[in-house]
């Protein structure tokens, strides 16, 4: 008895394992698959790679779904691509947040990339009615995926826990290293408006760290202007130092004119008598 039991459990052990190891192929390989176009793609478009892995996992279920398969549509995007579309039936969410199936029409693309560069021209240039729609996924605006991820709920889909979904599936994976990735554009600071913005107002104002070595190693030494005007319109005797003079109480300023010191001197005189 006791051995059948621990026969049993340990086939169930054995059938758990293999499904998570399966499990576990099917996402690794996905993830592997798409990274190259939605790394390249992502950046060229200003976007979050790890938002955009996220939405297309969560869209075609690793790649699963007939929409995938049938039409290349990694994103769940409606209508039509060169006149190319299919006809699914998909469940949406009403305003108070109640589920139901529908069916609707569907873009059908050639291939993985068509689908991809469709869905960043999406974000990007938004709708007829409104170009900024999506803005919020912008790395420019977005100052981290998390922030893209949510902008995302209100505007993609309308299950209002989209955005919830994607940061969790982007945390499962550890999709944020997509993100981290050198190549054409730094997501982390690219995304980082601010950042940039510090950065900007120091080269202006001179205080970053190669302003500062350039005034250390190459001073500029600036003359007073002052010293460039004509002497025709400044005499340079206002640039010469004064000789200080002492005076007293009765000794006149300026020199008086001889006999006009004589003349004052006979009236004081015959004024005294």
């Amino acid at each position: 008895m006791a051995r059948g039991f621990f026969c049993l459990l340990a086939a169930v052990s054995f059938w758990i394992i293999g499904f998570h190891s399966v499990s576990a192929s099917v996402s690794s390989d996905f993830i592997n698959r798409m990274k190259a176009p939605i790394e390249k793609i992502s950046r060229q478009n200003h976007l979050y790679p790890s938002v955009m892995m996220a939405q297309a996992i969560v869209e075609s279920d690793f790649g699963r779904s007939t929409l995938s398969t049938e039409a290349n549509n990694y994103f769940g995007i409606k209508g039509t691509y060169n006149g190319q579309s299919v006809t699914m039936s998909t469940g949406e969410y009403t305003s108070k947040g109640k589920h139901y199936m529908t069916a609707a029409q569907f873009k059908k693309y050639p291939d993985v990339e068509a689908s991809i560069r469709d869905n960043a021209s999406l974000l990007r240039h938004g709708t007829l009615t409104d170009p900024t729609y999506y803005s919020g996924t912008w790395t420019t605006n977005a100052l981290t995926a998390s922030d893209a991820a949510m902008a995302l709920a209100t505007t993609y889909a309308t299950d209002m826990n989209y955005g919830n979904k994607l940061n969790a599936v982007i945390v499962r994976y550890n999709l944020d290293r997509l993100d981290a990735t050198d190549g054409d554009t730094n997501i982390q600071t690219a995304g980082n408006i601010n950042e940039q913005i510090e950065q900007s107002l120091k080269k202006e104002l001179g205080t970053s760290s190669a302003a500062q070595t350039k005034k250390v190693t190459q001073p500029t030494v600036l003359r007073s202007k002052i010293t460039r005007i004509p002497e025709k319109i400044i005499p340079r005797s206002v640039f010469e130092p004064q000789r200080s003079q002492t005076s007293t109480d009765n000794e006149y300023t300026l020199p008086l004119n001889l006999s006009l010191e004589k003349l004052i001197k006979s009236k004081s005189q015959t004024i005294s008598h």
